[in-house]
């Protein structure tokens, strides 16, 4: 049962320190899976957000 409490506040930690996001860029890397698609959507959410805040603020 130490091991599940040592695990969840591991991967607690990097999720505050690195990102939501950050992690599941990682995650679909480490995995192979679609990490063009991801990265794109990543990006251009992100895009989206910084011009949200710039125009609407």
């Amino acid at each position: 049962m130490s091991f599940l409490f040592l695990g969840f506040f591991t991967g607690l930690s990097l999720i505050l320190a690195i990102g939501a996001q950050n992690i599941f860029v990682i995650e679909q890397g480490l995995k192979k899976q679609y990490v063009f698609l991801v990265c794109l959507i990543c990006s251009i959410s992100d895009l989206i957000l910084i011009f949200l805040g710039l125009f609407f603020i």
